[in-house]
């Protein structure tokens, strides 16, 4: 199946099954997806759906109670206005009389007292005088009344205030009271509260019964005695006492009502069977019921669950036929994706197996030519290396021809003094001979000085001489001692360009290696911090050298005041041929061959990094012993 031949087959073929497959698995999970989404959002709409109707119970409820709220309050104040104002205006007609000025006292007196008998009111409501001073009703009213006032000092101080008014609540009664200062007489009124709101409750019962709301909705009322009060459809009921009244399930419905709400005053949900009306088949039915303390009535309210169900049943199919419409739009768009991207897919792959069989074609050629290059491969090889050990030779004759300058130009450095006092000594023997004053004993002086020098310059060159000898073998050395045959050589070249060169040594340490390639090392990084001072021109030029151990390794820093190398020149300055000095006076060698001595020569580390004053180069050597 995977042999050669069948490639082209399985180029065209693979993306269009993959394709097909990842279409139908796609179109799976996604009508699964939905159906899940539809249940899901089924148990949603069908939850808000009651919660809503819910809502719709307690907004009628609450605006039933509102209403009847609204105009008890309302009856209340019409009575407190009308038993003030008939107080007022009996207490304004009282104050003409007496301060009219024409009237004897005796007239005044038998005005006075004609007034008060004119306000006899019918019933249950009654205007009344008191006289405090002598205690005793001037105006004799109902006795059952009367013996509602406590007319003692309790009562004066609490509601005796000099010409002024004040309510008194009695029961069911409602008094307004003033005083006349003049008279010292308490007038008043007492008039059935109950009366007016007997009335009031008649015309809300009535409007009540009238309230519909959705499709079967209606409002009833019971008190807490669990009388009916109101029913639109149970009107020779009402009065009756209701406690008996069951519902198809046989629980006492009108008990629950009244208890659940005597528990929950503030509005409690209760769930009974009840008939629709007109209707004789019973149903589930949620109600809502709220109580109204002030009559102690208790206002219910409900919905038939069948037509909740209706409702919510609507809105699923509508909801089904929308999820419906949107997976077979989605399924069809899915397809006609899978088509397009059959087709592209055929022309990729077509385009695919011609790009193969070119390849193909592409790597016969290479083949050919493999086979060609790998009978012409080991002289090509042999020739390659024999180029590299070329370059290698020319390289280190390269570096040895920079190491012969540097030696050069460090013995013209220790030569120039020796050289200047030669000169000297044979300027003195020549003025001897020009004053004729040369005698054995200046030129022995002179010659013995001369052999000094001579001596000196001698040792100058073997000291060169033995100090670039490569090692055979390695040994054991202490690091200050290499550090100081280094600067042993290329003192004379500091101090002749004033350079302060500071050496502290803090652990000297013993390690095992090439004690004159590493005193070359530290010859090479003192040189270069030497001559980057040099060509830079500093002021108050420095070099610093310090000897450490952290560890199992010896540690060499060199740090010059040089200001530092240039950024884009810090990952190349151990490269071979990299310098950064003029082409006359540097290989870009001595740092390479550097790297070569510490990292492979003797396992160490060199590396180079930039400080506020100038370059740090730090030279790790590790503690090795030897082996046999």
């Amino acid at each position: 199946m995977f042999s050669e031949k069948n490639i082209p087959k399985l180029i065209i073929l693979t993306p269009i099954v993959t394709v097909l497959l990842i279409a139908f698995f796609t179109i799976y999970f996604f009508i699964q997806n939905q159906y899940k989404y539809f249940e899901d959002e089924s148990r949603r709409v069908e939850k808000e759906f009651i919660l809503k109707q819910k809502n719709i119970l307690k907004k009628e409820i609450n605006s039933v109670i509102s209403y009847i709220d609204y105009h008890e309050k309302k009856a209340q104040e019409e009575i407190k206005t009308r038993v003030k104002n008939t107080v007022e205006l009996l207490y304004n007609q009282l104050m003409i009389l007496i301060k009219d000025k024409h009237l004897d006292d005796y007239k005044k007196a038998q005005l006075i007292k004609q007034l008060i008998d004119s306000k006899t009111i019918e019933q249950n409501d009654y205007f009344f005088a008191y006289d405090v001073q002598n205690d005793k009703f001037i105006q004799p009213f109902n006795k059952s009344i009367q013996k509602d006032f406590e007319l003692d000092d309790k009562f004066i101080k609490n509601y005796l205030y000099p010409d002024t008014g004040n309510f008194i609540k009695l029961k069911d009664k409602l008094v307004y009271i003033k005083h006349i200062s003049k008279l010292d007489w308490i007038i008043g009124t007492v008039e059935d509260s109950q009366k007016n709101i007997i009335q009031i409750k008649k015309d809300l019962i009535k409007y009540i019964e009238t309230i519909r709301y959705e499709n079967n909705g209606y409002i009833w009322i019971h008190d807490t005695g669990y009388h009916l009060i109101a029913h639109p459809f149970r009107k020779d009921s009402i009065g009756r006492y209701d406690i008996d009244l069951r519902d198809a399930s046989g629980q006492l419905v009108t008990k629950k009502f009244v208890d659940e709400t005597i528990k929950n005053p503030n509005g409690v949900f209760v769930e009974y069977n009840w008939q629709k009306p007109n209707d004789e088949e019973f149903t589930n039915k949620l109600g809502y019921f709220k109580l109204y303390k002030k009559w102690d009535w208790v206002v219910g309210a409900g919905l038939y669950m069948n037509d909740i169900q209706n409702s919510i049943f609507e809105n699923k199919k509508l909801l089904e036929k929308r999820v419906d419409r949107y997976i077979e739009t989605v399924v069809v768009i899915s397809f006609l994706v899978i088509f397009v991207i059959g087709i592209l897919s055929f022309f990729i792959s077509n385009r695919i197996n011609q790009a193969f069989n070119d390849y193909k074609n592409s790597v016969t050629k290479k083949e050919q030519e493999l086979q060609e290059l790998n009978k012409t491969l080991e002289l090509k090889v042999k020739k390659a290396i024999h180029d590299v050990q070329k370059k290698d030779r020319a390289m280190l004759h390269q570096s040895r021809l920079a190491r012969m300058g540097a030696m050069l130009n460090m013995i013209a450095h220790q030569w120039r003094q020796p050289l200047s006092e030669l000169s000297g000594v044979l300027m003195e023997l020549e003025t001897a001979s020009k004053f004729k004053m040369l005698d054995d004993k200046i030129i022995q002086e002179s010659v013995k000085e001369s052999n000094k020098l001579i001596g000196f310059m001698s040792n100058t060159i073997e000291d060169f001489r033995n100090f670039f000898k490569p090692d055979k073998k390695k040994v054991y050395f202490y690091v200050d001692d290499a550090c100081n045959e280094a600067l042993t050589l290329v003192n004379a070249s500091i101090k002749n360009f004033n350079i302060n060169l500071v050496k502290k040594v803090k652990c000297n340490s013993v390690i095992y290696g090439y004690e004159r390639e590493f005193a070359q090392v530290m010859l090479n990084l003192i040189s270069n911090a030497k001559d980057v001072l040099v060509q830079r021109n500093i002021k108050n030029p420095n070099i610093y050298v310090e000897v450490d151990a952290i560890g199992n390794s010896a540690i060499i820093k060199v740090l010059d005041n040089a200001g530092g190398i240039e950024e884009e020149y810090l990952e190349l300055i151990f490269e071979p041929y990299f310098t950064t000095k003029s082409s006359a006076k540097g290989t870009g060698l001595g740092l390479y061959m550097a790297k070569m001595i510490v990292e492979k020569n003797m396992e160490g580390e060199i590396s180079v990094e930039n400080t506020p004053k100038g370059a740090l180069f730090l030279v790790t050597l590790p503690f090795k012993k030897a082996t046999s």
